[in-house]
């Protein structure tokens, strides 16, 4: 049977209602709860006072003396159904065969899946993630027979019979930060459909929290970081990775860092600088133990690798993939990137091409209006409510 995938989110046509409903939610958010209210302040206050077991609900180390390890990453899926469930599809196969010069070589299923959140589109909602999250997931890799979808995991990870420690389930595994779609309701959806649900179509979801730490093996981690609305993280999420680092990893060890904006190239673009917290959690905690950041956002690929620096290089290489199943971004706006924390870049790949990037770019000033040709009704009423107050009140006497 086909599966009933919603399409893709009609950004420009003004059709959906989840649109209006989403430019609510932001608007609520900005003015109301930035500043005021912050879900990643409540989680370190419903967090267990002992800082040792604080610790082991934000740290996961069951992974760390695995022999052979393999990761997938991507993020900014739940937009289109068809093309969500075709990423997923793809990272539920057991091995892919990719072409290394004459040869295949098999890349197997990843230990852990690694999302860098905006899950659902446009807005996070019961619906939304039901239907254009966890339905295309569990199309492309089946939760377990028994499993419920509408099941609350009250005291995580909730491992399946006969499975006494976390160490013991070999199977894959997910670990999710939000995006900025993901916090429009202040976090709520994801907290009850990540943090409180156990699997998300056959991946099994440990998390407790918007944040995590994962120790892997051969001296190896990943800080999954939670930026908010705010483009940084809180005073808490940098006293646990702060402490971490200084505790627990190693001066040889290496640290991949997760956040959902890419910093590098945004801050580059709008002449901005953001993230000043994780700027001094890489440059002054970690140092040169950042060897690779890796972010969403942008709906597209780009890998960047450090050419020189003046001292230590503080981050080795530089990681987007935001190809999880949501419209394209262009590449070409930012070719001329070189320069992050005093250190020089190199694009290494892109994906469109800088060159196709900015053929599609054109291509738009054509397709644009014919694919959303309602945008032209709903800006003419838009424009005619705004100027309508201009319009000369005339009177007749009769």
């Amino acid at each position: 049977m086909k599966p009933n995938f919603l399409d893709m989110v009609p950004w420009y046509s003004g059709t959906s209602a989840d649109l209006f409903k989403t430019v609510f939610d932001l608007l609520v958010s900005v003015t109301v709860f930035v500043g005021r209210f912050d879900m990643r302040m409540l989680q370190a206050a419903m967090t267990k006072s002992c800082d040792e077991t604080k610790r082991e609900e934000l740290l996961y180390d069951h992974l760390a003396n695995k022999e052979d390890f393999w990761f997938d990453f991507m993020a900014d899926t739940g937009d289109g159904g068809n093309s969500s469930y075709a990423v997923a599809k793809l990272l539920a196969q057991p091995n892919l065969e990719v072409v290394l010069g004459d040869e295949y070589r098999p890349l197997p299923r990843g230990n852990v899946l690694l999302i860098g959140g905006d899950l659902a589109y446009p807005n996070p909602s019961a619906f939304t993630y039901e239907k254009r999250l966890f339905c295309p997931f569990e199309y492309a890799l089946q939760p377990p027979h028994w499993y419920k979808n509408d099941s609350i995991a009250v005291d995580k990870p909730e491992l399946p019979e006969g499975v006494k420690d976390l160490k013991d389930y070999d199977g894959p595994q997910c670990f999710l930060i939000p995006g900025n779609h993901d916090w429009f309701d202040g976090l709520n959806t994801f907290m009850r459909y990540i943090c409180h649900k156990s699997w998300l179509g056959g991946w099994f979801m440990p998390q407790k929290k918007s944040y995590f730490a994962l120790q892997l093996p051969e001296g190896w981690w990943v800080f999954g970081l939670d930026l908010a609305l705010h483009g940084d993280i809180d005073v808490d999420q940098f006293k646990f990775f702060s402490e971490l680092a200084k505790e627990k990893v190693k001066e040889d060890d290496a640290v991949i860092i997760i956040t959902h904006e890419p910093s590098w190239l945004l801050d580059w673009y709008w002449s901005s600088d953001t993230g000043k917290n994780v700027r001094h959690l890489i440059c002054d905690v970690l140092k040169h133990r950042c060897k690779l950041r890796m972010a969403g956002d942008l709906h597209h690929y780009m890998r960047h690798s450090c050419a020189q620096s003046d001292g230590p290089a503080h981050v080795q290489h530089l990681l987007v993939n935001g190809c999880g199943g949501a419209f394209l971004h262009p590449t070409h706006v930012f070719s001329k990137f070189s320069k992050f924390y005093g250190s020089s870049y190199v694009s290494k790949a892109a994906y469109p091409s800088f060159h196709d990037s900015s053929k599609i770019a054109l291509g738009n000033i054509l397709k644009f209006r014919k694919k959303n040709w309602q945008f032209d009704i709903i800006g003419g009423i838009i424009y005619f409510i705004l100027v309508f107050s201009l319009f000369p009140q005339v009177r007749f006497k009769l």
